[in-house]
């Protein structure tokens, strides 16, 4: 028997040697990917929930603005029936 292994069975071990290393590079590359998506999804979790804070936050000027409007009216009726002259309900100092 020979020691020597057939040039064919050599370069079929080299192949098998460089598929294994791209395999190994790819399971490394494949883990930094999903890290970065682990981290890009913690991120776009916390733009959802400034979001929704900034939404419920214009969902309750709309409440705000209505309340103007409707204590505006009744103190507007209330002076009519008074026959003063309509004043600001709100004022806010400019100095």
């Amino acid at each position: 028997m020979s020691s020597t292994v057939p040039p064919h069975l050599l370069q079929r071990m080299q192949e098998k040697k460089q598929e294994l290393e791209h395999l190994l590079a790819l399971r490394q590359l494949a883990s930094h990917l999903q890290t970065h998506f682990d981290e890009l999804s913690e991120k776009f979790d916390g733009l959802m929930q400034g979001n929704q804070a900034t939404s419920n936050v214009l969902e309750n000027w709309a409440g705000v603005f209505r309340t103007i409007d409707l204590t505006e009216k009744y103190a507007s009726q209330d002076q009519d029936q008074q026959g003063q002259e309509k004043t600001s309900l709100v004022r806010i100092p400019t100095s």
